[in-house]
């Protein structure tokens, strides 16, 4: 893997006091999608959406990047030429199924936005037929998927990593990636945690992992309110903040609005904190710089 921090796009990733805000597009209950097999949008809706993200991360130093989601080949290659003309940002390619993923892969190639496309994700069930698409449309960051039941453990997870997920980045021409160490509920925060300090600390790789899927399971069961869910999906990114990650996937894309500035003050802090420890390197586009300021 190429020296962190990695770059794609504008935005770099494993970057110190700089984790990267993944917000997802084009999700099963996204009611900006009037079409979901063909990939039709209220364009006005999204444009709107996609600014207001885009805003928020410039105004509180951390940057973003977007999840696509698509259920068919045509509804991902719509999307993806949608984002490429609407915003700079990088975009993760996830569609639901191979073939979804694949289309995309072909089309960020034909839209010459390659350098700035992810894999989301490259796991142990991730075909040959896959990671050869990958490589010919030259895609060279993958987000690393770690969630597998043979890997519920910090320690299964390195393991998983080395034996089988990094062989095929190989296979893919994938030379720059994001670990998401997966998350299933409460329970698994702390084994999260866990296990992105030991992949930090003994792979070099940047990780991550998305909190959201845990936060948002009470309001799906209606064991909790959308105030509360939201609450929780706070104090869960904080966590993993505090934990060191360099990306958290924190759910669809308009959470942004009540995310960005929490968890900005959470790394503004922390910097300050390694400042006054001596470290004279503290990114000044970061929120210790650009937001935290605007506060007093």
């Amino acid at each position: 893997m190429k020296e962190l921090p990695y770059t794609l796009g504008r935005v770099q990733i494993g970057r110190q006091g700089k984790p990267v805000l993944i917000g997802s597009l084009f999700y099963k209950s996204d009611k900006k999608v009037t079409n979901h097999k063909l990939g039709e949008v209220d364009c006005r809706r999204l444009s709107k959406e996609l600014k207001a993200v885009c805003s928020l991360s410039s105004r509180v130093g951390l940057d973003t990047a977007i999840d696509v989601i698509a259920e068919t080949p045509k509804a991902m290659e719509n999307y993806l030429e949608l984002l490429a003309g609407m915003v700079d940002v990088p975009l993760l390619i996830g569609g639901l199924n191979e073939e979804s993923r694949v289309a995309g892969y072909a089309k960020a190639r034909r839209l010459g936005i390659s350098d700035r496309c992810g894999v989301n994700s490259i796991s142990t069930m991730t075909s040959d037929a896959e990671l050869a698409s990958i490589k010919e449309a030259g895609i060279s960051f993958g987000v690393l998927q770690t969630l597998d039941p043979s890997a519920v453990y910090p320690e299964d997870k390195l393991r998983l990593l080395e034996e089988s997920i990094l062989v095929k980045c190989k296979a893919a021409g994938i030379d720059a990636a994001v670990v998401d160490v997966g998350i299933i509920d409460f329970t698994s925060v702390h084994l999260a945690v866990e296990a992105i300090k030991l992949i930090k600390s003994r792979l070099g790789l940047p990780a991550g992992c998305a909190p959201s899927n845990a936060a948002y399971q009470p309001l799906v069961s209606r064991k909790m309110t959308k105030r509360g869910a939201r609450s929780v999906n706070v104090a869960l990114n904080t966590m993993l903040q505090m934990g060191g990650a360099d990306a958290i996937f924190y759910g669809p894309l308009k959470a942004s609005a009540y995310l960005f500035e929490a968890a900005a003050v959470v790394e503004g802090i922390k910097a300050y904190g390694q400042r006054l420890a001596g470290d004279k390197g503290i990114d000044r586009s970061g929120p210790l710089f650009r937001f935290l300021p605007k506060l007093q």
